[in-house]
């Protein structure tokens, strides 16, 4: 997609425009980077031949818990019952999640599933006391 040419801003994305501090220099300007802002964009000169160069956006989405799908901070259950506990976190790079207690004891974790920016951990406890 074409994004401008010389001054003028042809994609009809009010987040882009172009400034130009000399003849030599231009600079395309993306106001509240997102997500899907990521990719490459290419500056090209059109010259006989036509010369271009490349650079890739990267994006980082901090880190965040997805407190409506994860576990309450405070669950009771009786003991010798199962629970699994769920931590639910997403961002970019992905976000790598680690169970631990609170008293430093390990915890033996049973099942680890990845999605695409999604990570999700559970656990089962065989005995938990309150």
């Amino acid at each position: 997609m074409i994004l401008t040419i010389h001054r003028y801003v042809v994609a009809r994305v009010p987040r882009y425009s172009v400034s130009h501090d000399s003849q030599k220099t231009w600079l395309l300007h993306v106001y509240g980077v997102q997500e899907e802002d990521r990719g490459y964009y290419m500056c090209q000169v059109n010259t006989n031949p036509m010369i271009s160069q490349v650079g890739y956006l990267q994006v980082v989405v901090p880190p965040n818990i997805i407190d409506e799908e994860s576990t309450q901070s405070s669950v009771a259950v009786r003991e010798q019952q199962n629970i699994t506990l769920t931590c639910k976190a997403e961002g970019f790079p992905r976000p790598k999640i680690t169970w631990r207690r609170e008293d430093g004891q390990s915890i033996g974790i049973d099942k680890r599933k990845k999605g695409k920016q999604t990570v999700f951990f559970s656990f089962r406890f065989r005995t938990i006391n309150f």
